[in-house]
């Protein structure tokens, strides 16, 4: 029996909990592979790596905290006024289809307003380390690569470079999460779907478990394909056909193993920290 809900709204604490957990746990895989790297390869590198570990995770742990509350929150506003994502779920378990142009418009525009932030942000904060750095090349002898530092940030600062940066975010996002939206129909029209066991608790639907196969399965494929296509679009600018093949075993091999990964650490952090919930309501056509 398939069923056709609507995510009305996202429960932030649980969300941001969750979401950060996994992105600690990757910063410090990430953090320990760099480290294991530098110190092979870098004079004194082990000293090196001392600084390089607690960096990472703590740079990862804040900024997901930022970033993860910041999409949750902006979702549950915008979904007060546009149309929220749809999916359909079989036998209370398994999606089996994924509405397509809304979920493109809330992911590109949430993605748009924190490029947005950051660019407000780096008004502030920019220009003071850039001036440092511009000062110290050149005290420094470097006056030609002061000189281009400067009038790249200049650039960066134009108002149509701005406009330019924020339009192509939003078109960018919106076209990509489009294309994996239509593939995943594909995809788990063929029994490949997500599975998630859920429950229900004070109205809300519990996300209990995921199943980490099918998750890395779904997404190896649409980066693969994804990847291809901007592979494709690299090679008609003028890179070489070895690229394009990089970009989509890359696409494939990352995809694969960044999703069995995520799944992984969300069965395991939703007995330690909780589990993500949301509200999911029948879908109603207006």
């Amino acid at each position: 029996m398939n069923n056709v809900k609507e995510l009305k709204s996202i429960e932030l604490s649980s969300f941001t909990t969750m979401m950060t957990g996994i992105a600690v746990l990757f910063s410090i895989i990430s953090a320990i592979i760099l480290s294991i790297f530098i110190s092979v390869t870098a004079p004194n590198g082990i000293f090196l790596a001392v600084y390089i570990i607690p960096t990472v995770i703590v740079g990862a742990f804040m900024c997901s905290i930022y970033t993860n509350f910041s999409q949750g929150l902006f979702y549950n506003l915008f979904a007060r006024k546009l149309k929220t994502v749809a999916v359909e779920i079989k036998d209370g378990k398994e999606i089996v289809k994924v509405s397509t142009t809304e979920t493109a418009t809330m992911v590109a525009l949430i993605l748009t307003i924190e490029a947005v932030l950051v660019y407000l942000v780096s008004i502030l904060i920019l220009p003071i380390f850039l001036t440092s750095v511009v000062q110290t090349l050149v005290y420094t002898g470097q006056s030609g690569v002061a000189y281009s530092i400067y009038q790249f940030s200049a650039l960066l600062s134009q108002p149509a470079t701005v406009l330019i940066f924020l339009f192509g975010t939003f078109i960018i996002t919106f076209v990509f999460v489009l294309l994996g939206t239509y593939i995943y129909n594909i995809m788990a029209n063929s029994g490949r779907g997500i599975i998630l066991n859920l429950s229900s608790e004070n109205g809300l639907t519990v996300i209990d478990s995921v199943d980490p196969l099918k998750l890395a399965v779904m997404f190896a494929v649409i980066c693969g394909i994804l990847s291809l296509i901007s592979g494709i679009i690299s090679v008609i600018s003028g890179a070489n056909i070895v690229s394009l093949i990089g970009n989509v075993l890359g696409g494939f091999i990352g995809g694969f193993v960044e999703f069995f990964l995520m799944g992984f650490f969300y069965n395991f952090l939703a007995q330690k920290i909780g589990k993500i919930k949301i509200e999911l309501i029948d879908f109603k056509i207006n």
